[in-house]
């Protein structure tokens, strides 16, 4: 009975060994160049509409930005609420706001 079984699981064992170095052996032949060449074309057609499609959206986005006056009386408005902001949040803190303190 022993025999028998290690009989078996030695077939099994082989043949899968077996099996694997033939499969290895058949991607090395034949499969690996083709999908060599087939990542090379691919990478080529990926990588010039990437490239075009980069080269787009900058000159969009550099078209799309504001005139420097736009920019300068944006940045005035921020200065002017952060300002504001930081004032009323002292007077808070500090107690005194427009006639509300006691004197």
């Amino acid at each position: 009975m022993l025999l028998q079984l290690i009989t078996i699981l030695s077939t099994a064992v082989l043949s899968s060994v077996l099996t694997l170095a033939l499969a290895y052996w058949f991607f090395e032949k034949h499969l690996k160049r083709r999908f060599e060449l087939r990542l090379k074309e691919l990478q080529e057609e990926l990588g010039s509409a990437l490239q075009a499609r980069v080269k787009q959206g900058v000159v969009e986005g550099v078209a799309s930005i504001p005139s420097t006056e736009v920019l300068k009386d944006t940045g005035q408005a921020l200065s002017a609420t952060a300002g504001d902001l930081v004032r009323s949040g002292l007077e808070t803190l500090l107690g005194s706001g427009s006639g509300d303190s006691g004197d």
